[in-house]
């Protein structure tokens, strides 16, 4: 099992390695990661937001799937011509973390805006910056792939506020998830 994060920090004493911010710099180190340790599944490690009507603050969940916003698109102010399909977590990594599932949107930027929040909402739980970037690598080298996030804040314009005041219990309580996996 190769553990990931975004961020040294939310590996803590897990050993593993550090993608980097973003989901264009998460999936072109996790492609590099994937070809030179060719590890049997990953595991992504980090904090999230919810959308309205999500999981609790405080809460560990596992994603059910991963996808990429369109945010542009979803405001009406352009289209993307063949939007990427979600990606799907490996139901066996599912099965044995035993934690509640959500739909996990990966965004660009922290969504702070409620009409965008609204828009980007249908149909997921959970925000987050890094998880589609490295499903997708892992599913295109066919490496079974899970993102474990601590609910760290909700969704909206305290966003930064909240998950400042949660972080660091986000990610103590994920890595603690996520080493059931070990």
């Amino acid at each position: 099992m190769l553990f990931v994060s975004a961020i040294r920090e939310e590996l803590g004493a897990l050993p593993g390695e550090p993608l980097g911010v973003g989901p264009v710099v998460a999936a072109i180190r996790m492609a590099t990661l994937l070809e030179r340790l060719q590890p049997r599944a990953v595991c992504f490690i980090g904090t999230a937001g919810a959308y309205a009507g999500g999981p609790a603050v405080g809460t560990v969940i596992a994603s059910r799937r991963v996808g990429l916003s369109p945010s542009v698109a979803v405001m009406g102010l352009g289209y993307v011509p063949r939007p990427p399909r979600p990606v799907e977590s490996d139901r066996s990594l599912l099965d044995r973390l035993e934690l509640p599932r959500a739909d996990v949107l990966t965004v660009s930027a922290i969504t702070t805006d409620p009409t965008l929040m609204a828009r980007l909402s249908d149909g997921w739980q959970v925000e987050h910056m890094e998880a589609y970037g490295v499903g997708l690598a892992c599913h295109k080298a066919e490496v079974p792939f899970v993102a474990v996030l601590g609910i760290a804040n909700r969704v909206g314009p305290d966003a930064h506020t909240e998950w400042l005041e949660n972080q660091a219990s986000a990610q103590d309580a994920a890595r603690a998830a996520a080493g059931r996996l070990s």
